[in-house]
């Protein structure tokens, strides 16, 4: 049990008393300053959890908006989760033994594409993957990945030893 100085009669209680047991006053072991910093850590820990809140309804917004069929830079990002969870497993299916990514914690695998607005197809080009070849030297693959802009579904993979220039 630690101690601290009532702060009102300045003696001696438990830092645990609900009441000073000398003068009655509530909360002995609390001053002024603890109050307002706990007080304050409530407000940020609040603040912090609206601009989450707030944050994901601009991510919505941004799902929901309409590209034109040959605005390449917005069906790119739009469009970007779908061909990452579609294409990625198609390039690592490709290899006959070990791969490894090399794209980092934050980057994406696909560093380039092209739009073809006739068909509405989007197709995501990228080079950070490597193959091991049966000699276990590592080998930079090219892929490429086509995704139909309607359905979501892939129409079309490629993928060859290279980098892209």
């Amino acid at each position: 049990m630690a101690l601290t100085k009532c702060k009102e009669c300045s003696k001696e209680i438990s830092n645990s008393a609900r009441i000073c047991p000398h003068c009655g006053v509530k909360d002995p072991g609390l001053s002024a300053k603890q109050k307002y910093i706990g007080c304050l850590i409530v407000i940020v820990i609040a603040a912090v959890i609206v601009y989450f809140m707030c944050s994901g309804e601009e991510k919505k917004v941004e799902a929901a908006k309409v590209c034109s069929a040959t605005d390449l830079q917005c069906n790119y990002d739009k469009n970007m989760y779908d061909a990452i969870t579609k294409c990625k497993p198609l390039v690592e299916q490709a290899a006959k033994n070990e791969f490894e990514w090399n794209d980092g914690i934050f980057g994406l695998i696909f560093s380039h594409a092209r739009i073809n607005s006739q068909k509405n197809q989007l197709t995501y080009i990228g080079d950070k993957v490597k193959f091991t070849n049966i000699f276990n030297a590592k080998i930079y693959m090219t892929y490429s990945c086509t995704l139909d802009l309607k359905t979501k579904d892939v129409v079309d993979f490629n993928i060859h030893e290279g980098k892209i220039q």
